[in-house]
């Protein structure tokens, strides 16, 4: 068992073996709480950006990752956001 949680509440954890990057393709994984520490540490720094340019949420549930990808998917008030103007792109892979 893992001491890491993952973060967004997601109702049926079987759903998100369903989820794929909306642009890749590629599976996502929910962002353990290290990826989501320094994921938060990077919107403070201003090392994450949203691609559409307008600002990052002022806090996040959670979020996911596509593998070897330096962008996120935010968890916001509980709700993912698979947008790729809204996701989070960041100077460092997580």
């Amino acid at each position: 068992m893992s001491t890491e949680q993952d973060h967004g509440g997601s109702p049926d954890a079987s759903l998100d073996a369903l989820l794929a990057d909306p642009e890749t393709k590629e599976p996502l994984k929910r962002a353990t709480d290290a990826q989501l520490a320094a994921l938060r540490d990077a919107i403070a720094s201003g090392a994450a950006r949203r691609a559409d340019g307008e600002p990052p949420p002022a806090s996040i549930d959670g979020a996911y990752l596509p593998r070897g990808r330096r962008w996120a998917y935010p968890i916001v008030d509980g709700v993912p956001s698979f947008l790729v103007e809204a996701r989070l792109e960041l100077e460092t892979a997580l």
